[in-house]
């Protein structure tokens, strides 16, 4: 009985792996801290699933800079309740939700706020 839900459980985080690998694109891997699970705050990935480009503890609602290579994002821990992500420099002009689990051309977003 152990043994074959063991099975279960390698076979499933291996499927998911996988479709996290197909789904997002993928890119090389630039130097990067790699992932963890959990992890805590908000978190930025580039396209290689499994790299962290950024992170943030807690919000503050202060306009802040999307990293560069991020392309997905997912807040682990520090009560994000909403991360608007801006198309400019100064969080301007109209916002999309980013705390939603969906991923982005890398460049697509400049700025963000984490409340």
């Amino acid at each position: 009985m152990r043994r074959s839900a063991y099975r279960i459980a390698s076979g499933l985080a291996a499927a998911l792996l996988t479709m996290l690998t197909a789904t997002l694109s993928a890119s090389p891997a630039a130097a990067g801290e790699p992932f963890q699970s959990p992890d805590t705050g908000l978190v930025f990935y580039s396209s290689y699933p499994t790299e962290v480009v950024g992170r943030q503890a807690t919000p503050d609602g202060v306009c802040r800079q999307v990293p560069a290579d991020a392309t997905w994002l997912l807040a682990w821990s520090g009560g994000f309740q909403s991360v608007p992500g801006y198309r400019t420099p100064d969080c301007s002009g109209q916002a999309s939700e980013l705390n939603n689990f969906h991923s982005w051309p890398k460049g697509y977003y400049l700025t963000y706020k984490a409340s």
